[in-house]
């Protein structure tokens, strides 16, 4: 199975796990645009009060043989995931997959190689949905034993609650960290029935919320300065995204003009033209009153996918002729072709590239070792990283060896080890590892390696 038809399924896997937890009750949000159309839309009770949750570190502490244990539960529920996806795949199949996928990540800091051992890494494509599965195996739990409000939505690890008191939040906090050893979470409380919440300023209005945009104190608006090398429809662009934003994160016709303010000022700061600008605002505000008066057919026709094509960015006077090319041959074969600038950094020029350990990407190979204070070697195989070979090696042979003839602390073994050849799986060391010890004849390789080595040739 190819890793990008193992990776859709595991993006539908996700999606069966959120819609069968709760049926219609479900509790995450996708998105905060959604999120913010949600809690817009849901009546309170007059008197609760906004609390927000947050987990500490949530993708660093996802238990993770437990939480591939309920992927797979779900996955293969009435074997839904193999009749979905076309696959032949066992439960512990899928379970090893991804524990290959997810276990035994290294990453280097301060020049020392170190593996993860638990949590998902940051970056990983699966960290989101083994942390958000991990979280709604916990909300499934609250929800049997009717411990979750009745007002409670989470998106990622922030979730927005409403409560009866101070009492009652506090007692919710101690509840949510004793659901599971390995997270904490923290609590935050409405001030003036107003919360900052994921962007968004929610504030409770008798039995209703409303949103605004949120800036936090430390927000510096540094965001892609108007004379930057690269193409001015990505300018405009950004100016459009930042209106969309505010219009949607939105909930008053004052909330949205109040943040076309705020824009206006960054953006000049941010040396644009003050034309472009309340250009920009203008266009928007039009074209979004327009849209809701347009038919369905006509927003089908106007929202025709495009075909982009990637080009490098020189300057502005080329970026516009071939765009201008671009359109011409689109209208000639029927197709919105669009031109993607891409600029190159200076900073890729100029950062200096941090050298990796010799050995950190050797694995699969067949290696040897010799003592650099006299003739005593070994040869040996991994189909690891080999670092992580070397390391046990301290308390093997070799490392007994060193302290025992030279009583030398086996703490740096790097220097002493070189690869003989690179292989392409456990078989292939194997027998390769043979060939060489009959050959070579270490000296600390035990008789057991020397009988098998016979046994294979």
């Amino acid at each position: 199975m190819t890793g990008g038809k193992l990776g859709s399924a595991l993006y539908s896997a996700e999606i069966f796990c959120n819609a069968d937890r709760h049926g219609s009750g479900n509790h995450t949000i996708c998105d905060i645009f959604s999120f913010a159309e949600v809690i817009r839309e849901t009546p309170l009770n007059p008197n609760d009060i906004l609390v927000s949750y947050d987990v500490c570190a949530l993708f660093t502490n996802v238990p993770l043989d437990e939480t591939i244990e309920i992927i797979a539960e779900k996955a293969f529920k009435n074997n839904w995931f193999n009749e979905t996806h076309g696959l032949n795949l066992t439960k512990t199949g899928l379970t090893e997959l991804l524990r290959i996928a997810t276990k035994d990540q290294l990453f280097q800091f301060d020049g020392q190689l170190y593996e993860q051992v638990d949590g998902v890494a940051m970056g990983s494509p699966l960290g989101p949905l083994m942390a958000n599965v991990f979280l709604c195996s916990i909300e499934e739990q609250l929800d049997r034993n009717n411990k979750l409000p009745s007002f409670y939505k989470r998106y990622v690890d922030d979730t927005l609650a409403t409560m009866p008191n101070i009492q009652a939040a506090t007692a919710f906090l101690s509840t949510l960290n004793e659901c599971h050893p390995a997270i904490q979470f923290t609590m935050e409380i409405a001030e003036n029935n107003k919360l900052p919440f994921l962007g968004m300023m929610i504030e409770k209005n008798g039995c209703h919320l409303t949103t605004s945009v949120y800036h936090k104190p430390t927000d510096t608006g540094l965001l892609l300065h108007y004379q930057s090398h690269v193409d001015q429809r990505y300018k405009r662009s950004l100016l459009n995204t930042m209106l969309n934003r505010a219009y949607r994160l939105s909930s008053t016709k004052e909330s949205f003009t109040k943040e076309c303010q705020h824009l206006k000022r960054m953006f000049t700061k941010l040396k644009y033209p003050v034309k472009l600008i309340n250009s920009a605002i203008a266009w928007y505000t039009s074209s979004t009153i327009q849209s809701r008066h347009e038919t369905p057919t006509e927003l089908d026709a106007a929202t025709q996918k495009p075909v982009r094509i990637t080009l490098p960015f020189k300057d502005q006077k080329s970026a516009d002729t071939v765009r201008h090319q671009l359109k011409d041959l689109g209208r000639k074969i029927g197709t919105d072709l669009q031109p993607v600038f891409t600029s190159r950094k200076i900073e890729g020029k100029l950062k200096i590239q941090e050298e990796k350990p010799a050995l950190i990407n050797h694995q699969c190979v067949v290696y040897t070792f010799k003592c650099d204070s006299c003739d005593a070697d070994y040869i040996g195989y991994t189909t690891r990283h080999l670092h992580q070979r070397i390391e046990e090696h301290k308390a093997s042979v070799i490392g007994k060896h060193l302290k025992e003839a030279h009583s030398v602390a086996s703490t740096s073994l790097e220097e002493m080890f070189s690869v003989l050849k690179k292989c392409r799986g456990k078989m292939d060391c194997l027998i390769h590892e043979m060939l060489f010890i009959r050959e070579q004849k270490p000296k600390l390789n035990t008789q057991s390696d020397l009988i098998r080595a016979k046994v294979f040739i």
